[in-house]
């Protein structure tokens, strides 16, 4: 009896206690795919695009790629789990209670002849009930995977599609075709496909295309690989950038967007290119360095090109030198003493508008001549008067009218005239264009009339040197030599029929321009040519008209030429023997 309280004591405190875990095998998937077991049923190669085309990498980049369609297995995926348990605390005890009044009976209660039977029946009742409280346990928490996992029977089949890079090993080729404006500028008929990376430089193509103008359009790229077309749309201003290109032998650079002496920063001479960084009405912002700085919309056109593109002289720039240090600036002769009848008219446009362009160095030009003619040739500084930059003939007229009134028969007059001109060739007409007034317009005034003023004043010699630029002017006919001559001779003669003592001096001829003594910022003057050697030839101390044209005949179309494989030849008209020198 005491051994049975002791036995359901245990189990009374087993039954707040005990615990256990197991181990079984369940479904995981019903069709797992077993990765284990396959077969390739088709493999594709295509190409695909991975960086961005843009200015700083004006490069198509297409990888290879191979897409794989694998057969696999499909399979019943087994998982294995651990279950912990613990004992039900209402199940159990009644367990026990059932099991304790079980072996009461079969151990106190008297059954008479059939005692044995019963006692060893509820004793076996009481182990049932006690081993079924005990055996009805309660799980705690999710089962918990020990990471073991097996395939068993196959279920069916499944097709898995796989894309990745290629083999690097893979040989093959692509053709490759650039389009713009519907015409092809570029191809290349099965270009390898190299270490799985197919290059197409489109920079450097449209490079070669040399494109300009402020809309470029659009290009195309087509590529033909494995029986199917990819087709790139490109604009140019997405792969390219635009360059400012000069286009004037000289224009200036500027560190802001006005017309300044005191903004300039230097001088770029013709074919110079700098990246534009803006653009607005009348200037480009251009990059010099890590500078922003500016020129004038109407000196350069817009060329598209990759930052790469290599480009021989690139910008090229010429100091600005102060007046005096160019050869025939210094070193001046003194070829005769101050003459008090001298009298020099000095008439120089350079500020021209966008349509023509500033005639550069054409102000240094009238200095030059206003020192030789003060220094060598004694010109008293009173008597030379200048007009720069006039927009009306009006200035012109009142100082002509000025000098007739002052002049007599002991004057000595020289005039200089620069500029741009024009020619009206049905009225035969030689016109020097004004600088633009306000309204952008150019005033005109025929030389005829100029030199007509000229003969009517008095005077023992008259000279007139021309760097008037007829062929970079408005006029865009040609000339045959004869026409030339005529047109010439007919413009000059009110000057010539009226006074015999005088001469015309021109540093062009209506078709050749009159050019500046430079060339890709190599060798520069920093004048024009004809002022150039006219000064040139009185520092040699010629003064003789006939002697000074000859060695402008030479020097002038030489240097023309050879600077620029053009030519330039003077005119001399009139009374050869005049001495810029005598008295």
């Amino acid at each position: 009896m005491k051994t049975l309280y002791y036995i359901l004591l245990a189990a009374f405190f087993i039954s707040f206690l005990g615990s256990c875990t197991s181990a079984r095998w369940t479904v995981k998937e019903k069709e797992s795919i077993d990765r284990s077991e396959y077969e390739v049923v088709e493999e594709n190669y295509f190409l695909q695009q991975t960086d961005d085309v843009t200015p700083e990498n004006p490069i198509l980049s297409l990888v290879l790629f191979s897409e794989i369609q694998y057969e696999y297995m499909q399979r019943v995926l087994m998982q294995r789990n651990i279950q912990d348990y613990r004992l039900r605390p209402g199940t159990t005890a009644l367990g026990i209670g059932g099991a304790a009044m079980a072996f009461y009976l079969a151990n106190i209660a008297d059954f008479g002849s059939q005692s044995s039977t019963k006692r060893w029946t509820l004793n076996g009742v009481g182990a049932l009930m006690l081993a079924s409280g005990f055996l009805n346990m309660k799980p705690v928490g999710e089962p918990r995977p020990t990471g073991e996992e097996r395939y068993k029977r196959t279920t069916g089949t499944t097709i898995k599609v796989d894309t990745v890079k290629a083999d690097a090993k893979v040989d093959t080729s692509a053709s490759v075709y650039m389009l713009y404006n519907d015409l092809i500028i570029f191809e290349e008929t099965n270009q390898n496909i190299s270490n799985g990376l197919l290059k197409i430089p489109i920079g450097n193509a449209l490079n070669d295309f040399k494109l300009s103008g402020p809309n470029p359009g659009n290009a195309t790229v087509e590529v033909l690989f494995a029986d199917s077309l990819y087709r790139y749309n490109y604009a140019i201003d997405s792969v390219l950038q635009p360059y400012a290109v000069v286009n004037e032998q000289l224009t200036a650079l500027r560190n802001s967007p006005e017309e300044n002496t005191d903004n300039v920063l230097a001088d770029l001479v013709d074919g110079s290119q700098l990246k534009i960084s803006s653009i607005n009405d009348d200037w480009y912002q251009v990059m010099y360095g890590i500078s922003e700085t500016y020129i004038k919309k109407s000196d350069a056109d817009i060329i598209w090109r990759s930052e790469d593109y290599e480009v021989e002289d690139q910008v090229v720039t010429v100091p600005r030198v102060p007046f005096g240090e160019i050869d025939v600036e210094s070193n001046i002769p003194i070829l005769r003493d101050e003459n008090p009848n001298a009298k020099a008219l000095l008439v120089i446009n350079q500020n021209y508008a966008d349509t023509l362009g500033e005639r550069n160095y054409a102000l240094r030009d009238g200095r030059l001549m206003r020192t030789y003619l003060q220094n060598a040739l004694g010109y008293s500084e009173d008597n030379i008067y200048q007009l720069a930059d006039i927009t009306n003939s009006d200035s012109l007229n009142t100082l002509l009218s000025s000098l007739e009134s002052t002049a007599n028969d002991s004057t000595e007059l020289f005039v200089y005239l620069s500029g741009y001109g024009t020619v009206d060739k049905e009225e035969s007409q030689l016109q020097l264009l004004m600088t633009p007034s306000d309204t952008q317009s150019y005033a005109k005034i025929g030389l005829s009339n100029i030199f007509s003023r000229i003969g009517r004043i008095s005077s023992a010699k008259t000279i007139v040197l021309s760097d008037i630029d007829f062929a970079s002017g408005t006029s865009e006919k040609s000339f045959s030599e004869n026409e030339m001559r005529d047109i010439i001779e007919g413009n000059v003669s009110p000057l010539l029929s009226q006074n015999p003592n005088s001469s015309v001096l021109l540093g062009s001829q209506l078709n050749n321009p009159s050019r500046l003594y430079m060339s890709g910022g190599r060798e520069d003057k920093k004048h024009h040519i004809f002022p150039y050697f006219f000064a040139k030839a009185l520092q040699e101390r010629r003064t003789l008209l006939s002697d000074i044209y000859q060695f402008l005949e030479r020097n002038v179309s030489y240097t023309s030429r050879r600077l620029f494989d053009r030519p330039q030849d003077p005119l001399l008209l009139g009374n050869t023997q005049l001495n810029l020198a005598g008295q």
